[in-house]
């Protein structure tokens, strides 16, 4: 009896090299895109993060403060001046400026810049407005709308409203 010893071909050693390719080609692709998946969730995570500070700050200065008017709003929505009277009477102002990407809040001399955050391709978008509509039962409406390509439908909007002059 007498022993093969021919070791591999080459066709055998080919058949080998060409399925391990595969092999390590898909497992690329899946760790690229589990890799882009975790970065869209980053981005939502700051953005989000970054909406909840800033709804936090003004809507409790909206509710605690008692919001009593509303002036000067700009034409393009953009900035506002809004008067309080609790505890004593006082004004703040609200300015969003889309092309520095920043939205400006508080009493002179204690304006807080809340810049968006520093992510490539997030924009604070011009269609962000200041609305005041008026009457016995006005209310303000602040919209704030960040875009991104990794968004859905490319934006990320949320609000602000709060009544103006509510007798409690």
């Amino acid at each position: 009896m007498t022993l093969n010893r021919k070791g591999i071909t080459s066709v055998e050693l080919l058949v080998c090299f060409i399925i391990i390719s595969t092999i390590v080609v898909s497992m690329y692709n899946m760790i690229l895109s589990y890799r882009n998946k975790e970065q869209i969730e980053e981005i939502n995570n700051e953005v989000i993060s970054f909406s909840n500070t800033l709804q936090e700050e003004i809507q409790s200065d909206l509710v605690m403060g008692h919001l009593v008017d509303v002036t000067n709003v700009s034409a393009d929505g953009h900035s506002a001046t809004l008067t309080f009277d609790n505890p004593s009477s006082y004004t703040t102002t609200i300015t969003i400026n889309p092309s520095s990407g920043v939205i400006s809040y508080g009493r002179s001399g204690d304006v807080i810049n809340y810049e968006i955050p520093g992510i490539a391709d997030l924009m604070l978008s011009p269609d962000s407005k200041i609305e005041y509509i008026p009457g016995v039962n006005g209310y303000l409406k602040i919209t704030i709308v960040l875009t991104h390509p990794n968004f859905t439908d490319e934006t990320y909007s949320f609000m602000i409203n709060a009544p103006v002059n509510y007798v409690y």
